[in-house]
């Protein structure tokens, strides 16, 4: 286990429903039973699922190399159902389909999964036309030619990141992550979801801290035991 916040039967029970309500979402789109106005939405339904539940599974305790292998069917429930709103630069990007970019991104970056599987999911970005400074940077790792945006759409969540990249003061990453980074988090659906009654908290990763961190290879070792710093999918390939 890597989080305190639920147990294993939890998570059993989590898995189960997870698998059910994918069952059920594909075999109403097989079977045509979603309206042509919905299809859209379940998709973005299924790929939010597969992410949760490959999150989830890392919170659980599962091997990072096992959460490698899956990542490949989230990238194609990503490029089915991916869309945030509106089409265009102009339109606001909500908070929770930033993190959700940002989630792919790192969490491509960290499995080091195919190249090919990495520039699908920036595809997908380039189509939605987002600019992004962190997208960009967390891009760039993986394909070297890309041009990091100077925009920051989010700044007052993420700014810490920034910080990190000038001064590589770790110590000054983790007092933020014990003391600002879940509440900054307080606007997104996951906030708090440990505490509800249903089963809809899958973990709380800074999955951007730790892309972030190896990127510029950094000694994280004060980072270790920090309860949002994804210590073990940053280091499963020591």
């Amino acid at each position: 286990m890597r989080t305190e916040l639920k147990d294993q039967e939890y998570f059993k029970t989590y898995f189960e429903s997870q698998l059910d309500d994918t069952e059920y979402y594909n075999d109403a789109l097989e079977n045509g039973e979603v309206k042509e106005d919905r299809i859209l939405a379940v998709r973005r339904k299924i790929f939010t699922i597969s992410l949760h539940t490959l999150i989830a599974k890392y919170s659980s305790g599962y091997a990072v190399s096992e959460l490698r292998n899956e990542f490949g069917n989230v990238v194609t429930a990503f490029e089915h159902g991916w869309k945030d709103r509106g089409n265009t630069p102009e339109d606001n990007m909500y908070f929770d389909n930033y993190l959700l970019v940002l989630w792919m991104l790192s969490l491509g970056f960290l499995l080091d999964i195919e190249s090919s599987a990495f520039e699908r999911i920036v595809k997908v970005l380039d189509d939605s036309g987002r600019k992004d400074f962190f997208f960009d940077y967390i891009i760039k790792s993986r394909l070297s030619s890309r041009i990091i945006s100077e925009e920051i759409i989010y700044p007052d969540q993420f700014l810490f990141l920034n910080e990190l990249i000038k001064t590589k003061d770790i110590s000054k990453m983790k007092i933020y992550l014990d003391k600002q980074w879940y509440k900054r988090m307080k606007l997104t659906y996951w906030y708090d979801n440990h505490k509800s009654k249903t089963n809809t908290f899958f973990g709380y990763w800074s999955f951007e801290s730790g892309a972030l961190v190896k990127i510029l290879g950094l000694d994280d070792s004060l980072l270790k035991s920090q309860q949002y710093y994804p210590y073990d999918m940053v280091h499963w390939q020591d």
